[in-house]
């Protein structure tokens, strides 16, 4: 995936990591900006804030639509490289209004959040919003983790150490260390082996990927199926690109929901536009 941009084939990246600035190049990993985000520009019906307590005590903004009382099905969605929580809303608004409650995470140091952007970070706080969705929904939750790009990578990196019913990922690469030129990976201090973290889930996992996608490529998320267990499906999008059409995907997302509760994952999904094809193991 190319997630950062390497000028001179990567010398400044790698001089960088030599001289110990891991921070600077996160900068560049995820490209956070802490600035305030106000939800209603994003979304037609504004969620509700939703105030989550991390395990080393920081306290990160994200939102939340209640579902019907009697859904057990809890959608948690990630956003991706410099985005924020107000875009993760305005694409999981479109998983909204059939029954499940949908919460939007938010990470530290975007959007306001306190603290600094880290894969450990990162990692660590999944959890803390899976806990807070059993807390809304009740302890018998099943649990959806739902990421975009770098989200993506956040949701199958918290599946392979936390319990959860299903994961879907948009766009997500397989492996950051190899996407940087020339040596510089092994100097990231953020691998993102998402081939790894694939091998851990034991939960069903469905892959959307655009075959237009400038920054993760059909032959990423192949490699990543491939290093998925069962049941999974890879469902490719003729034409699309890297950031998600929700209006699309949004059914796409929920009717994989509903097929991992019912054990219907062979039959996932049910129709689909001409062109569209889909891969299952």
């Amino acid at each position: 995936m190319r997630i950062i941009s390497w000028p001179i084939g990567g010398m400044i990246a790698a001089s960088l990591a030599l001289a110990g600035c891991a921070a600077t190049v996160r900068d560049q990993i995820y490209k956070a900006s802490a600035t305030p985000i106000d939800v209603t520009r994003y979304t037609q019906a504004p969620p509700q804030p939703l105030h989550v307590r991390t395990a080393d005590g920081l306290t990160l903004g994200g939102y939340y639509w209640p579902g019907a009382a009697d859904d057990h099905d809890v959608l948690i969605f990630f956003h991706g490289r410099g985005s924020n929580q107000g875009v993760g809303a305005r694409y999981a608004e479109h998983l909204t209004g059939k029954g499940d409650h949908v919460i939007v995470v938010s990470y530290r140091g975007f959007g306001g959040n306190p603290g600094t952007p880290t894969q450990p970070a990162r990692v660590a706080d999944g959890p803390a919003f899976v806990a807070e969705a059993r807390e809304l929904v009740g302890r018998d939750a099943h649990v959806f983790l739902v990421g975009h790009s770098l989200g993506g990578a956040v949701a199958l990196h918290v599946a392979a150490t936390t319990r959860v019913t299903g994961v879907v990922t948009l766009s997500t690469f397989d492996k950051l260390e190899e996407s940087a030129p020339g040596g510089v990976g092994a100097l990231l201090p953020d691998k993102w082996n998402n081939l790894d973290a694939a091998t851990k889930i034991h939960a069903p996992l469905v892959m959307i990927q655009g075959t237009a996608d400038d920054r993760v490529t059909m032959t990423q998320a192949t490699a990543l199926f491939g290093k998925a267990g069962h049941p999974a499906a890879l469902v490719s999008v003729p034409g699309a690109g890297h950031n998600p059409d929700m209006a699309s995907l949004g059914p796409l997302v929920s009717e994989a929901v509903a097929a991992i509760d019912s054990g219907a994952m062979a039959r996932y999904p049910t129709a689909l536009p001409a062109g569209w094809s889909v891969q299952h193991k």
